[in-house]
């Protein structure tokens, strides 16, 4: 449970990641509308995944209300199950020890961390993935209960209705190699466990697409399985162009700080002489491997498909650390993991990211950070010098929970207050509430405001860099532009500006661009109708005034220099 402390908190604060408004706004759209069959985006059926994951967000947004942190419980409830799954698959394998060693390595993993606040389906995936492989393993076991197989069938099942094939695929290599390691023996469970099994399956996993079916036919269903699979794993449709090697580099960074053990960790227990070690470290490490290269010849590559694989390889490093008695080329290889991770958490303090000041909290939070990053290098580099696993361990689990307490619990609000996204959301609403027939688009969208805009007032803005065709249009149209567009606009006498936001990239809180932002820049939220609002015109007459003071101010400079 001690991870809901770096999940929890302000949990609704951070803006909206990756692909998390379609999950948003189909879950919205249900417990608007009523309909808990036919996921909606914008507006219209929307089919990218099954029903699983917009049913459980639904359900927390119809009790604590249509926000982006309701449905964010979702995966963080998800996270905590994986963890818990996997400490249990830990334990089925190996003992209990390195069971919780592999479950503190994947909690204090920095992707876990990451996705496990975002509003997707892919840490929903993982945990029903993780479960069914260790309902697995259960059953080839010894005296294993009678309802392993159908629990089974039912993890399957709700992983199908949660992510669709790949939830079968990704345990079901695990399955395959079981199978092969036990072909000496009969498939476990016998006739009433597996026909209660493919039960639980086909009714988890296939009743909805049932009613889909019986609603609007097989269209729906041929989109699914073929545009967003079929088409996504073999076509050019989704997030191509990455190399075949993509992976393994992409854990390096998002593994941290534990990647860099995966080689050292794997060199030793699969040369164990306990052949029992070996073969069940060889059974994580094929099952990694193969869901790896299955990921890795799919044509569409993105690094959160590899939460699946999280539980496997954070069990072999916390196997290794739970059990592996340390030798010189252990201490060796640990002291270099040590001091790099060090490394780069001093060049951290010694170029900090450039985050302009007020995207930042004030003093004290940014000591803080500053103390507990200083303080993990300290730490780091002071087990460097004689390493053991339980030090290795307690240094690297304590930096990451600290440094992302801090983040999330002081950084991130300020960061989210300081940006414009909200200001832009009230404003689309009142212009809304006044013009309902208006309509939004915009050539360049830096701070991702388009998702909040949907999610909170409903409204579908649309990507159209013609924008001065939209501002002489005779539809009325809201525009958010460059303060150079904006400028453009003015020869239209209907255009008038609704307000100038400061922002700076959405960005901003990736790798590069931290390093990257050096200014805030300026977005302006222009209308090309006129409009009944009393705030607008005293609006308007406000930045009339300020235009005249400071086109004064710019005249006044120039007369000394005009002066002969």
């Amino acid at each position: 449970m001690g991870l809901l402390a770096p999940l929890l908190p302000h949990l609704g604060a951070a803006p909206l990641e990756r692909a998390e408004i379609y999950f948003l706004d189909a879950a919205r759209a249900m417990v608007e509308s009523g309909d808990w069959v036919i996921p909606r985006y914008e507006g219209r059926p929307f089919f990218d995944k099954p029903i699983l994951s917009y049913w459980l967000m639904a359900g927390a947004m119809d009790r604590l209300g249509p926000s982006a942190g309701a449905a964010r419980l979702v995966p963080v409830a998800a996270s905590i199950g994986v963890v818990l799954a996997t400490a249990w698959l830990g334990t089925l394998l190996f003992d209990r020890r390195s069971a919780l060693a592999g479950g503190l390595v994947l909690a204090t993993t920095l992707a876990f961390l990451s996705f496990g606040r975002v509003a997707m389906s892919d840490m929903l995936l993982a945990l029903w993935t993780t479960l069914a492989v260790a309902l697995a393993v259960l059953a080839y076991r010894p005296g294993a209960p009678a309802w392993t197989v159908p629990w089974l069938g039912a993890a399957a099942g709700l992983g199908f209705a949660t992510k669709g094939p790949v939830a079968l695929l990704v345990p079901g290599l695990a399955v395959l190699l079981l199978m092969w390691e036990n072909r000496r023996r009969p498939v476990p469970g016998g006739t009433l466990p597996l026909a209660l099994g493919a039960f639980a399956f086909a009714l988890l996993g296939l009743g909805w697409f049932a009613l889909v079916y019986r609603r609007l036919g097989p269209g729906p269903l041929v989109a699914f399985f073929f545009r967003e699979n079929l088409d996504r794993f073999a076509g050019e449709a989704y997030d191509v162009g990455r190399p075949f090697w993509f992976y393994p580099p992409a854990y390096l960074a998002e593994g941290l700080p534990w990647s860099p053990l995966v080689p050292i960790a794997l060199s030793r227990l699969l040369r164990s002489r306990e052949g029992e070690e070996a073969h069940r470290t060889r059974f994580l490490a094929l099952w990694a491997a193969l869901v790896l290269v299955l990921l890795s010849v799919s044509r569409g590559k993105i690094d959160y498909y590899l939460l699946p694989i999280y539980p496997a390889v954070s069990l072999v490093i916390g196997r290794y650390l739970a059990y592996v008695p340390w030798k010189q080329a252990d201490r060796a290889w640990a002291s270099l993991v040590l001091m790099v991770e060090a490394l780069a958490l001093v060049l951290v303090l010694a170029l900090p990211p450039r985050i302009p000041d007020g995207w930042l909290p004030g003093a004290l939070p940014r000591v803080l950070l500053g103390a507990v990053v200083a303080a993990g290098a300290t730490f780091l580099l002071a087990v460097a010098v004689r390493p053991t696993p339980r030090r290795a361990a307690a240094a690297l689990a304590s930096l990451v929970a600290m440094s992302w307490l801090v983040l999330v619990v002081f950084f991130l609000p300020v960061f989210a207050a300081a940006q414009p996204n909200r200001a832009i959301v009230a404003d689309v609403a009142r212009e809304r509430s006044y013009r309902p027939d208006l309509r939004m688009a915009f050539c360049s969208d830096p701070t991702r405001v388009r998702r909040d805009v949907l999610l909170h007032v409903r409204l579908a803005a649309f990507s159209e860099c013609d924008l001065w065709s939209l501002a002489g249009s005779r539809e009325p149209f809201l525009l958010l532009a460059t303060p150079a567009q904006d400028a453009s606009f003015r020869a239209d006498p209907r255009y008038r500006e609704v307000a100038r936001y400061r922002y700076v990239p959405a960005n901003a809180l990736t790798l590069g661009g931290l390093f990257s932002v050096r200014e805030p820049g300026e977005i302006v939220l222009g209308a090309n109708f006129t409009t009944t609002d009393p705030e607008a015109e005293r609006k308007r007459k406000r930045n009339y005034r300020k235009t005249i003071q400071r086109e004064r101010a710019e005249a006044a400079a120039r007369l000394p220099a005009e002066a002969p």
